[in-house]
């Protein structure tokens, strides 16, 4: 499956800025954004070329997601990270420090079989923002976080559909270290049943 994900990043530009990853099995195309308003656009046309899964990363609000959804349609699933209660002092720390101009370096996995998780990665910084990207197997990725966390990255992010198992096995590693978000997606409203005819 093709996928991307939009990630907020001081000065980066989806448009010029972009890295795509690419094996025998998956596609997933990193867009660093500075500017979340290009973020719906952007998605939509992404979504129009065939992209099937398209993910936020847990700085962007919900109403973002929310944009992306009515832009995209259901021409491709968009999901966003979210942390769970064992990581929410942790990324408010990292949020705090973020918004005070000194955020702890961050990482994000991206779920990619057969990938090398030790050839696969990069590092972007701008100003203080400093973010590694490590595209990963399932099998690795809790090994992968541990080091991660001993490193003293502050916030982690799991993108690509890890299972709950692997990502629960990561928080674990992980032991507080650092904030563990997940992607995840949002309900869309029920549909309203049609009233039964009355006899």
């Amino acid at each position: 499956m093709r996928r991307a994900v939009f990630y907020e990043f001081h000065e980066g530009d989806p448009s010029t800025d972009r890295i795509t990853y690419r094996n025998s099995s998956d596609e997933v195309t990193i867009l660093p954004t500075g500017d979340p308003t290009v973020i719906a656009p952007m998605a939509a046309k992404l979504a129009g070329e065939g992209v099937g899964l398209i993910e936020l990363c847990g700085g962007l609000p919900l109403a973002v997601r929310a944009m992306v959804k009515d832009a995209v349609g259901d021409r491709a699933q968009v999901a966003s990270i979210a942390f769970g209660i064992e990581s929410i002092v942790k990324a408010a720390e990292f949020n705090h420090a973020f918004m005070a101009g000194k955020p702890p370096a961050e990482a994000c996995i991206l779920r990619m079989r057969d990938a090398d998780p030790v050839a696969d990665r990069f590092v972007r910084h701008s100003g203080p923002q400093h973010t590694t990207f490590i595209m990963s197997g399932e099998n690795s990725a809790a090994g992968v976080a541990r080091e991660l966390a001993e490193t003293g990255i502050g916030l982690i992010e799991l993108y690509g559909g890890f299972s709950d198992t692997v990502a629960s096995n990561i928080i674990e590693v992980v032991a507080g270290r650092a904030a563990v978000g997940v992607s995840g997606f949002g309900h869309s409203p029920a549909e309203t049943a049609s009233p039964r005819a009355r006899s």
